[in-house]
C-alpha cells in the first residue's frame, strides 16, 4: 500500500485564479492524479503572497476558501486539511484563529516582515503580537509552521512554544545554503518539540541541478539530524514553478517512492515519511 500525506501545497489559489476544477485541471494536484495512491491526505495552503502583484487580500481569501471548499466537497480520493501561509490573510489577528474550520497549520509570515515576525531574509524576531498569535494558535489547536520565518524569530518561537512545531516545506541549509532552509541546530530544536520537517521539492531550495538523488540527500540528512519520526513531505506543489528532474505533479511521488526503495529504504520507513509521521502529528495516528 502506498500512502501519501503531504504537508504543503498551494493548489487553492491556483484553482481559484484559473477557475478550474479539482476533479481534473492543469495544476500539480487533482483527483485524477491522486488516484495513484491508496490513501492521499493533503494540507492545502492559502498564501498571502504579500509583496507580489497577485497579493491575496482578506476578501480574496474568503472567496478563494469558499471556492475551494465547493471543489473538494465530497471528494473520495483526497482527504483535505487547510493551512495559512502568511497571516496577513486574517489581518495578523490572533483572535481570528479560533474560527478557522479544518485549518491545522499556520505560518506567521510569508515573504515579507509583518506584524507578527520577520520573514526568512530578515533579522526581525517575534513581536508581542506574534507571541499572542502563538498562544492563540495553541488554544485553537493549530500548529505553527516555521517555514518562511526568520532565524531570529524561529529561536524566539522556540522559547515560548509548548506545542510541536512543523517546518512544512523546508530543506537543509547544510546541503544548500539558502535562508529558506534550516540549519542543523534548527532541525534538532524542531524535532525536540515533537514536530516535523517536510521535504520541499522547489529546485531553488535543493540545488541548481536537482533530481531524485538531490531529494534523497536532503531527506537522508533530515533523517540523520531529526530522526525517523520527525521527517515528512511538504512538496510546495502548485507553489513552485521549477521541480526536480523526474517530478511532474503529485503522482510523481510514487516514482520517488520506488526510487527510494531501490536505494534500500525499507517499507516501514517510507510509510512513516510519506504518510505516518504527518498522520500522527495532525490526526493522532488515525
Amino acid at each position: 500500500m502506498m500512502r501519501l500525506f503531504d504537508a504543503h501545497a498551494d493548489t487553492p489559489y491556483e484553482l481559484w485564479s484559473r477557475k478550474e476544477h479539482f476533479d481534473k485541471n492543469t495544476c500539480h494536484i487533482d483527483r485524477e492524479k491522486a488516484k495513484v495512491f491508496d490513501q492521499y491526505t493533503q494540507v492545502f495552503a492559502f498564501c498571502s503572497m504579500v509583496g507580489l502583484s497577485c497579493e491575496m487580500t482578506e476578501k480574496d481569501f474568503v472567496e478563494c476558501l469558499a471556492y475551494f471548499r465547493r471543489e473538494i466537497e465530497g471528494q473520495k480520493w483526497v482527504k483535505p486539511y487547510l493551512s495559512i501561509e502568511g497571516a496577513e490573510i486574517i489581518g495578523c489577528n490572533p483572535e481570528r484563529l479560533g474560527g478557522l474550520e479544518n485549518f491545522v497549520l499556520s505560518t506567521l509570515t510569508w515573504n515579507k516582515d509583518n506584524a507578527l515576525a520577520g520573514w526568512h531574509k530578515s533579522d526581525k524576531g517575534l513581536t508581542d503580537q506574534g507571541r499572542a498569535y502563538v498562544q492563540a494558535a495553541k488554544e485553537a489547536g493549530i500548529l505553527l509552521d516555521v517555514s518562511h520565518l526568520s532565524e531570529v524569530a524561529f529561536w524566539d518561537l522556540m522559547k515560548v512554544t509548548q506545542a510541536p512545531v512543523i517546518a512544512s516545506h523546508s530543506n537543509c541549509r547544510a546541503l544548500w545554503n539558502h535562508t529558506r532552509n534550516l540549519t542543523d541546530d534548527q532541525l534538532r530544536a524542531l524535532a525536540d518539540t515533537g514536530g516535523l520537517v517536510g521535504l520541499n521539492l522547489y529546485v531553488h531550495f535543493l540545488g541548481e541541478t536537482a533530481n531524485f538523488e538531490t531529494l534523497r540527500r536532503h531527506l537522508e540528512h533530515m533523517l540523520h539530524i531529526c530522526g525517523e519520526t520527525h521527517v515528512c513531505l511538504g512538496g510546495d506543489l502548485d507553489g513552485c514553478e521549477v521541480l526536480p528532474e523526474g517530478f511532474v505533479n503529485v503522482a510523481s511521488y510514487a516514482d520517488f517512492y520506488r526510487y527510494l526503495q531501490g536505494c534500500g529504504y525499507g517499507e516501514a520507513l517510507l510509510d512513516a515519511v510519506f504518510y505516518g509521521n504527518m498522520s500522527r502529528l495532525i490526526e493522532g495516528g488515525r
